[in-house]
């Protein structure tokens, strides 16, 4: 009896999921408002090149770590992007990581924008279609180390503030740019930028780091290209076995 009761509850319970399924219909959607927006797309794939052939390779031993290379990077800056220097504070922190500050019209919410400059090594070239930090465009793609992990998102920060600069722009709010020399081996300077945040007493609110990526035939049923959004961090271990 006690078995033909659950049997009961359980196809209940489906026939509830299969009718609220069949008969779900997504709620109207606001009318996306879009706004032309001009790009100089040459200016910023030039700009992603000059990032991409600068050798910011870290190494868990900083000895083996090109200097030159990295300000190199720091030194193309100013004229990559003349407004953001123009605009904003800049700093730099040991650890290779700089911190630029766009002023807004209040600074009680500041947001943060953050991505890498460093890129891991290359071990074999010849597994390579194009030299790593060559820049290449070819095929409709820029080839090269960072292009995507990430000086892409750093390149796509500034040149997008230096465009808004340009334009008379100012946010609502102070916006931060915050770019780390040493992500890919757990570096320091990320944690020397927030060791400053919280000496000023600026408390973010909102911090928006390297996510996903848009792809596409990944999920079953969707077909259009689809934007992958990380709302979560899961953390580093290294572990050694012995």
């Amino acid at each position: 009896m006690i078995g033909l009761i659950i049997l009961g509850v359980i196809a209940v319970f489906l026939a509830v999921l299969v009718i609220r399924a069949a008969t779900f219909k997504p709620k109207a959607q606001p009318e996306i408002s879009r706004e032309e927006v001009a790009v100089d797309l040459d200016t910023a794939v030039s700009n992603l090149q000059q990032l991409v052939r600068c050798k910011t390779v870290s190494y868990n031993d900083h000895e083996l770590e090109d200097k030159a290379e990295f300000r190199k990077l720091k030194d193309l800056l100013p004229q990559l992007y003349p407004n953001v220097f123009a605009a904003c504070e800049y700093t730099e922190f040991p650890g290779e990581a700089i911190l630029f500050r766009w002023p807004g019209k209040k600074c009680d919410a500041p947001a943060v924008m953050m991505a890498h400059y460093d890129v891991v090594p290359v071990d074999d070239e010849y597994l390579w279609e194009k030299p790593a930090f060559s820049g290449i465009v070819a095929h409709g793609c820029l080839w090269g180390r960072g292009t995507l992990d990430t000086k892409i998102t750093m390149a796509s920060a500034l040149y997008a503030a230096n465009q808004l600069i340009g334009e008379g722009f100012l946010p609502e709010n102070d916006v931060y740019f915050a770019f780390s020399g040493g992500e890919e081996v757990n570096g320091k300077g990320a944690v020397q930028i927030v060791d400053y945040f919280e000496e000023k007493g600026i408390t973010p609110a909102m911090v928006v780091d390297e996510g996903g990526a848009v792809v596409e035939n990944v999920f079953p049923g969707v077909k259009e290209p689809c934007g992958l959004i990380g709302i979560g961090e899961k953390g580093i271990m290294n572990v050694s076995f012995r």
